[in-house]
């Protein structure tokens, strides 16, 4: 089962995601509307992106504002829901691997939460 990386600066969080989810900086720099220079900074956590660009970063991402800003796990619930419902026909099998795992990783940590 896949461990879950405890990245903890937005340009770490971004990158990992970005690896996971397969997308290059020119991508996310294309879908966002920003220069590479920028989105370099942010990458670096030499600048904090706008709450517009933060949000559009997030969702690119399918993950939130709050867990790039490294206020919360990278998957929420709902994220999931919301993931797993778009895409569940289209979904390759290491994906539904993946999505298992990033499940179970999930439960766990919930699990050692209430205890």
């Amino acid at each position: 089962m896949a461990e879950v990386q405890k990245r903890t600066g937005f340009g770490e969080r971004v990158r990992d995601l970005m690896e996971k989810q397969r997308y290059s900086q020119k991508q996310i720099c294309e879908l966002c509307n920003i220069s590479e220079v920028a989105f370099s900074r942010y990458m670096t956590d030499k600048r904090t992106p706008r709450s517009d660009i933060l949000a559009n970063i997030a969702n690119i991402l399918h993950t939130t504002s709050d867990y790039l800003l490294g206020n919360e796990s990278a998957y929420g619930y709902e994220q999931l829901r919301v993931l797993l419902a778009n895409s569940k026909d289209d979904l390759s099998l290491n994906q539904k691997k993946e999505l298992m795992s990033i499940l179970m990783d999930e439960y766990k940590l919930q699990a050692q939460q209430e205890e």
